[in-house]
């Protein structure tokens, strides 16, 4: 054994050479003076300087420039960072985990523990090192944080996984790549929503859940007791019946023989409304007018000998029974408009139409099976259209596409011409392109089409979505969820043609919020929409709004739908607009009259 040790002193100081010794020209006092031109690169520091990590384990390190005319910038991501010994350790250059630099079990037992690595980070021709000090210490248990928790619905809460080694030292490796998290239900509910490289977990069901994790060689089942998260109702404030689509959704009328679909939103401890529609049950009608039609316990469906007629609709959330009137009018059909008019559809590819009643009142309702049933004429060309107004083209040439009332609305007919074009598809685009995200957000995309003849056609519904990588974001129709850090692609495929897309979902820390308005005033009973702007750590923006949780600091003042930014005024103040992603937030003002 003693013959080894010059070979193994000699592997230790070649670590310390060779991965990242470099360069260094900011130690080497070459730097450029003048106060003419734009600001020169002078140096570049890392942070930390030094760190201690265990093998298998990783450190993240931050990389500034400092210019010639006393500024600084963040050059993290835009440095190339490197670790010549890549048997020792290695560093990613690829977002969103620049500068993490991670410490490699050996695969060689000539390598004398402790050792020290060089993390260097070079830009501009200009280059500086930190020190990454690597223990053999191996990891002996994991514990998550809190042990318990209970979790307001749809909130938010993040866990903490802590490794101890067999040195007895601890770390953080609640983000570290390969940390594997899950979340088991205790009782017979789904579990809710957690992120599989984060820890965060989003309480969108309802009940008491285990939540583990594991790294390494170690998991947490084995502390005792499991940490626990119970999510609850409990900043649940009050809950309206709404029907959405029509014109006063909270004083609806329908006319007889229509339906009407009502949804729950739930107005929250801070200031938040959301839709809580899936919590609720015991949905009923007090009246024999209006009946829940078929499965659907939240849609009803008017048929009343006796006009005008009125309906109470009630259903239960939590300890809430909320309760609103529907009115029956005696307003009869008189036509129906069908949207879009005069499309053009490529063949092979979809359109969806809706079917618009216009009332002697003046009123408007969407007609849906089975107050309308949908046919196709074809002339020239050759379309399908199914029982919910979905037309397929087939081949070119015109159709037309009409929607008759059931005979209890009069058998009120509507119709418009559509075109299904010969054009073939040559490309399809991903839309956004580009776009970045944190673990347990979820984006829209669309894809838009491009033909031979120049057109374009939305192909969103007849694409296939998928995603690049399963453990960063999954692709639900056109949704895309951030799961764990990392880079993905989401691509759409159309008769054969793909479009792709970039996405990064990152930590919240490596993203800046900003809402705007910064000040905005509403008047009771009147709506006024913030919006909240991202900037990831490469300075590129992209529009946060449907990214982000918002709240209200006075709800009494104004409510905010806690996806969309807009405020409702209740009553007059002042009150603060939050918008949060996860441990990030920024703040507009409004004032209400």
């Amino acid at each position: 054994m003693r013959s080894l040790w010059p070979v193994v002193g000699l592997a230790g100081l070649m670590i310390l050479a060779g991965c990242g010794s470099g360069n260094t020209t900011a130690s080497s006092g070459s730097k450029t003076t003048g106060t003419a031109g734009p600001p020169t690169l002078q140096s570049i520091s890392i942070s930390p300087s030094t760190a201690a990590i265990a093998q298998g384990t990783s450190q993240a390190f931050l990389a500034t420039g400092h210019y010639s005319d006393g500024s600084t910038k963040d050059l993290t991501t835009t440095a190339q960072w490197s670790c010549l010994l890549n048997s020792i350790a290695s560093v990613s250059n690829s977002p969103p985990t620049q500068g993490w630099a991670t410490a490699l079990i050996p695969t060689s037992s000539n390598i004398a523990y402790p050792v020290t690595a060089l993390i260097t980070a070079t830009f501009g021709g200009i280059s500086e090192s930190a020190q990454l000090n690597i223990s053999s210490a191996t990891i002996a248990s994991l514990t998550v944080s809190p042990a318990t928790a209970t979790l307001g619905y749809l909130n938010q809460q993040q866990y903490k996984a802590t490794a101890t080694f067999s040195d007895g030292t601890t770390q953080d490796v609640t983000s570290q790549p390969g940390v594997s998290w899950s979340v088991s239900s205790v009782s017979a509910s789904p579990a809710p929503f957690y992120t599989s490289g984060s820890g965060l977990v989003i309480g969108n069901s309802l009940g008491t859940f285990n939540v583990s994790a594991s790294f390494l060689s170690a998991s947490s089942y084995s502390q005792s007791p499991q940490p626990t998260l119970t999510v609850d109702l409990s900043n649940l404030e009050s809950v309206a019946l709404v029907a959405a689509n029509l014109a006063d959704p909270t004083a609806p009328t329908i006319a007889n023989n229509t339906q009407v679909q009502f949804s729950a939103v739930g107005t929250f401890n801070d200031g938040s409304t959301r839709d809580v529609t899936s919590l609720a049950t015991g949905w009923s009608s007090d009246s024999a007018a209006v009946t829940n039609f078929g499965a659907q316990a939240n849609v009803f469906s008017a048929a009343s000998s006796q006009l005008p007629a009125t309906a109470n609709i009630t259903a239960t959330v939590g300890a809430f029974s909320p309760s609103t009137p529907l009115t029956v009018s005696g307003a009869t059909l008189q036509s129906i408009a069908l949207s879009p008019a005069n499309i053009t559809v490529a063949a092979t590819t979809r359109v969806a139409f809706t079917a618009v009643g216009i009332f002697s009142d003046g009123s408007k309702q969407d007609l849906v099976s089975p107050q309308v049933r949908w046919s196709v004429q074809n002339g020239s060309g050759v379309a399908g259209l199914d029982g919910k107004g979905l037309l397929t083209g087939e081949s070119a040439g015109s159709v037309t596409v009409t929607a008759t009332s059931a005979s209890t609305l009069g058998s009120i007919a509507g119709s418009t011409g559509a075109t299904v074009s010969a054009a073939t598809m040559q490309s399809v685009a991903v839309s956004p392109a580009t776009a970045f995200m944190v673990p347990g957000s979820s984006l829209a995309y669309s894809a838009l089409a491009t033909f031979s003849d120049g057109s374009t056609q939305d192909v969103t519904t007849s694409a296939i979505w998928k995603s690049g990588s399963g453990s960063v974001a999954t692709a639900a129709s056109n949704i895309a969820t951030g799961l764990g850090l990392g880079q993905s692609s989401i691509t759409a495929k159309v008769n054969g043609i793909t479009g792709t897309a970039d996405l990064i979902v990152a930590l919240p820390s490596q993203i800046k919020l900003a809402v705007t308005p910064a000040t905005a005033s509403v008047a009771s009973g009147a709506t006024t929409a913030f919006s909240a702007t991202g900037t990831f750590f490469d300075g590129s923006t992209q529009d946060f709004t449907p990214l982000v949780n918002w709240s209200s600091s006075m709800p009494t003042v104004a409510t905010v739908d806690y996806q969309s930014g807009v405020v409702s005024g209740l009553g007059s103040g002042s009150s603060t607009i939050t918008a949060t992603l996860g441990t990030v937030t920024a703040a507009g003002q409004v004032t209400a009259q």
